[in-house]
């Protein structure tokens, strides 16, 4: 997994990531207890999606460049939580996963919106909007 070569596309990805996995995340409409205790294999799958996508946003957010703190980006902890998914080999803590699902996601897809706005950039359309354009 490589990261994007600059910030604005590296805040894209996670934008991207971010605003598709809170849909789908409320699409599935799971539960704190399931994604902690799967019941079936389709749910531990899915638990394992999403630690996936968290790892995704923590490997570009901790190569985001300093200035961008402002905007509520903690690069620091973003590169220690990918290095502790990334390096745990199945012992990741997915209380830690499930809050940054619930609780970081929300605030990163504002913070990804601010930064542009103030940088008079664009974010691209997202899957979801490209999907609802085809119909």
């Amino acid at each position: 997994m490589s990261a994007k070569p600059n910030d604005a596309l590296r805040i894209q990805e996670m934008y991207d990531v971010a605003t598709q996995t809170l849909a789908q995340f409320e699409d599935l409409g799971l539960t704190e207890e399931r994604f902690l205790n799967p019941t079936s294999a389709q749910e531990d799958l899915v638990a394992d999606g999403l630690v996936n996508r968290v790892l995704r946003v923590t490997e570009e957010g901790g190569k985001l460049s300093e200035e961008l703190a402002e905007y509520g980006f903690e690069m620091r902890e973003m590169s220690a939580l990918r290095n502790r998914i990334a390096h745990a080999y199945g012992t990741v803590d997915k209380a830690i996963v499930w809050q940054v699902l619930v609780e970081e996601f929300p605030a990163l897809v504002e913070s990804c919106e601010r930064y542009c706005e103030d940088q008079g950039l664009y974010l691209l359309k997202t899957w979801e909007e490209e999907a609802s354009d085809d119909e």
